[in-house]
């Protein structure tokens, strides 16, 4: 029998060939050794609503809640099943959330949007960035999600209309907060050695993890770094942008 850790990356694995027949067999095979991994139990909802399966991915959340009231994922999706709503497939190929120093930061959005817009986002959802006067928004399919902070604002607008070009996803959504994954994804030459995003501490993610963030649509410990402090020198030389400008992210690499 294979270890607990063996069966999660294989279900990972699997659920990016979207073969969720597997996905399910291998986190029966978790639960029957664990019967209260959390992670294990919401694959395998995750799993049943991806075949149809809607009853018995319901009684699995239900078991979840009843071994964690607050679990978020749980509750999302049981409200999907209740509402009725159309379960998308989990997105990795639009991203893998690899951080890259200096390239990619993870954010938490300020200002967010209503609760109905921030229920109806996906992990791995591509998103827009529309430079407003004092703060970059973040859009998806023309509806506003949140914005950045405004010192990272500041930052990206100026680069961006230096030339460099940014993508955009969602990284994770609740009612109550949402984060974003930013990548550097062009640096113009005027733009020269300048860092998207200054480094002042590295994090510990595995790729499994994050794979696993995917497919569960759910919060993990993961480190966010302090907000950018130490504006470059070559900063000063980027001319700020006007307001109003919108950068469209949906050619991702």
């Amino acid at each position: 029998m294979n270890d607990p850790l063996s069966l999660k990356q294989q279900a990972i694995s699997a659920a990016k060939n979207n073969d969720w027949e597997l996905v399910a067999t291998l986190n029966e095979e978790i639960i029957d050794s664990t019967p209260h991994d959390l992670q294990a139990l919401n694959r395998l909802g995750v799993a049943y609503l991806q075949l149809g399966k809607t009853q018995k991915a319901k009684g699995i959340f239900e078991t979840v809640i009843g071994l964690d009231k607050t679990n978020i994922l749980a509750k999302k999706h049981l409200t999907t099943i209740k509402q009725k709503k159309t379960v998308a497939v989990p997105s990795f190929s639009a991203q893998q959330f690899i951080e890259e120093p200096g390239k990619t930061k993870i954010v938490e959005l300020h200002r967010l949007s209503g609760k109905e817009i921030l229920e109806s986002l996906i992990t791995g959802q591509i998103c827009d960035l529309k430079i407003k006067k004092r703060y970059i928004s973040i859009e998806t399919s023309g509806q506003y999600v949140g914005s950045l902070p405004e010192d990272i604002s500041f930052r990206l607008s100026r680069l961006i209309q230096a030339g460099n070009i940014y993508h955009c996803s969602i990284r994770s959504a609740s009612t109550k907060n949402c984060s974003v994954y930013l990548k550097e994804k062009f640096a113009s030459k005027k733009n020269g050695d300048v860092l998207s995003f200054p480094v002042q501490r590295t994090t510990a993610n595995t790729n499994s993890d994050m794979d696993d963030l995917v497919l569960l649509d759910e919060e993990l410990p993961v480190e966010i770094l302090n907000h950018d402090s130490d504006i470059e020198k070559t900063l000063d030389d980027i001319k700020q942008p006007d307001s109003g400008m919108s950068y469209s992210n949906n050619d991702d690499s």
